[in-house]
């Protein structure tokens, strides 16, 4: 089979600013709606997977008078949706350096057996303080320790993902054995960060196992998708840097003796219109409902720092530190974006709303020639894209640009198996495997 690209979509519908549009509903009842409206479009469109970023926290106190509630918690999200959708998947996000990987193992696989098969588990490493504040942490631990935790997380994990094979139950009626136990696996793991005695009782998925995600981009965390990752979600601002980034991973993956690399699916930010000129329409509405003292309040997360500078003003140069161990391709990222054009610091902000990601205004056409641009150059296998917020953009983009892209012979124009792997066209991992 040829080389396809993957679309994917943002599943979160909540953002600050444009709850304030008159024609969206904020209530809870609401919020329920757009979600299945959005896993329903993204079906129709064909789209392989919904991904529900997170937050092990509200924020930082600044953004709290701007920003909406009713973001829902992914893993329960995405069990939801699977009830009312039968093809498109579900990426959830999941924080191995603060979650209990017992219960991630737990959670991810009941939520695959709900969904047919049809999950994925997006592995971070949580860099907020607040976050920490949440979980009895002693703080947040250096950047680079949080990835020596994660490693040994998606052992313990994929050990208890493991714990049944395909032949462990056996069903004898007339005996009244269930499982044959001489073939269930025992983590009985005890490492530096965890122990887990196990198992997890559940009969292994119909995808083998879940899709592992993940989104490090500095080189620890290069490394560490390098290795790991079936799946890639990364952020880049420029087509340059987004080859860069492909043709250094799958070097990583060589090296980690890896047959064959991670998908990399950047993230992309949409405005589309039936024309170039309805699609700046949109942007200017867009641009008038975003939140700039949300944005600068947000920043603060990842150590930028522009609250109470003149919006109108240029980005002061003490906004950036020299270094970080919250986030650190986060803070490169907005350094850049902040060089660019010398931006206001309102213009700035609304840069950031794709956090340091890629952003294309245009026509259906536009929007289609930009992703088949970066996906034949080698910059993508595929993309995470973000609407607006505002109503209707992301129905427009399966109506317009989806039928393009299948035009062009970019997209399936059905799907042909029933798992998020067979959407991604990924193998069916080993259980004697221990990574992907």
């Amino acid at each position: 089979m040829s080389r396809e690209l993957h679309l994917l979509a943002f599943g979160n519908t909540r953002s600050a600013g444009p709850w304030r549009h008159p024609d969206i509903d904020n209530s809870t009842a609401g919020v329920r709606r757009a979600l299945i409206e959005r896993a329903k479009a993204a079906e129709a469109g064909g789209f392989d997977a919904l991904f529900f970023a997170d937050g092990l926290n509200y924020g930082p106190p600044a953004t709290w008078p701007y920003k909406i509630t009713e973001d829902f918690e992914p893993l329960t999200t995405a069990a939801a949706l699977s009830s009312v959708t039968e093809h498109v998947g579900f990426v959830v996000t999941g924080s191995a350096s603060l979650a209990h990987p017992y219960h991630l193992a737990r959670q991810l696989l009941s939520v695959d057996h709900l969904s047919g098969g049809r999950t994925g588990w997006n592995l971070v490493t949580s860099f907020a303080r607040a976050a920490a504040d949440n979980f009895s942490a002693a703080g947040v631990v250096d950047h680079d320790e949080r990835y020596r935790i994660a490693e040994e997380a998606i052992e313990v994990v994929t050990k208890l993902w493991d714990s049944w094979g395909p032949d462990t139950i056996i069903e004898d009626r007339s005996a009244g054995i269930y499982n044959d136990v001489s073939r269930i696996r025992v983590p009985n793991h005890h490492g530096r960060h965890f122990d887990v005695a196990g198992p997890i009782g559940a009969a292994r998925s119909a995808q083998g196992r879940p899709v592992i995600f993940q989104a490090g981009s500095s080189p620890t965390g290069r490394d560490f998708a390098a290795r790991h990752a079936e799946v890639i979600f990364t952020s880049h601002g420029t087509q340059r840097g987004a080859r860069e980034f492909y043709t250094d991973i799958h070097r990583r993956a060589t090296l980690a003796g890896r047959e064959r690399p991670p998908l990399v699916t950047p993230s992309l930010r949409f405005i589309v219109g039936s024309t170039e000129e309805e699609a700046h329409r949109a942007e200017r509405a867009a641009y008038e409902y975003f939140s700039p003292e949300y944005q600068a309040a947000w920043l603060l997360e990842v150590d930028v720092d522009v609250t109470g500078a003149d919006l109108d003003g240029p980005v002061p140069a003490g906004a950036f530190p020299d270094g970080t161990e919250t986030h650190q391709t986060a803070l490169a990222g907005y350094r850049a974006l902040a060089a660019d054009g010398s931006p206001t610091v309102r213009e700035f902000l609304y840069r950031t709303v794709n956090g340091w990601g890629a952003n294309v205004v245009g026509s259906h056409e536009q929007i289609a020639d930009r992703l088949e641009d970066w996906f034949t150059s080698g910059a993508a296998d595929g993309f995470v894209l973000s609407d607006s917020g505002l109503p209707g953009q992301f129905e427009l983009f399966v109506e317009q640009v989806v039928p393009l892209l299948r035009k062009r012979g970019l997209v399936r124009h059905e799907y042909r198996g029933t798992t998020l792997r067979d959407h991604l066209g990924l193998p069916v991992p080993q259980r004697d495997e221990v990574s992907a």
